[in-house]
């Protein structure tokens, strides 16, 4: 039995999305790694994680990154994005509630938006990939073959 995924527009849309969010903010926390490393310091939750989280998170952004653009892995890079970003957005989310002074570790345009701001964009985001991969378990295909001929049942 093999199975054909039919790739539909969200699902599209939701790869590039984070391909194109996960490849300008790992690259801009590596060229910007100094900076990047200073702000996970001075973040309540993250100080004594810091030298991992640093290389860990845009590692993970750019291996999401290739599971995206690699259709056989694009339904476990949707996965890994729309967890990524649970993790970021519930961290974020603590931040607002619990802490007094919010360390800034966005790069590029995403310094500009507030923590609010970021909030929002964030669960809009989880949004997207839950709806893509809602989506894509929507329109599975599955075709079963029978025995060694390549005819379907």
């Amino acid at each position: 039995m093999s199975i054909i995924v039919k790739h539909t527009k969200i699902i599209n849309i939701a790869s590039g999305i984070f391909i194109i969010l996960f490849t300008y903010t790992a690259i801009n926390k590596l060229i910007d790694y100094p900076t990047f490393r200073i702000a996970l310091i001075q973040s309540p939750v993250l100080e004594h994680y810091a030298d991992i989280a640093a290389i860990a998170v845009p590692a993970a952004e750019l291996i999401i990154v290739a599971m995206l653009v690699i259709s056989v892995t694009r339904k476990t890079g949707l996965i890994a994005s729309l967890l990524l970003m649970v993790v970021f957005t519930t961290y974020i989310g603590y931040l607002l509630l619990f802490a007094n002074d919010l360390p800034c570790n966005c790069g590029g345009i995403l310094k500009a938006l507030s923590w609010k701001s970021h909030l929002a964009v964030n669960i809009l985001l989880v949004a997207l990939a839950g709806g893509a991969l809602f989506d894509l378990r929507k329109h599975k295909i599955t075709i079963a073959i029978a025995g060694n001929s390549r005819t379907p049942v």
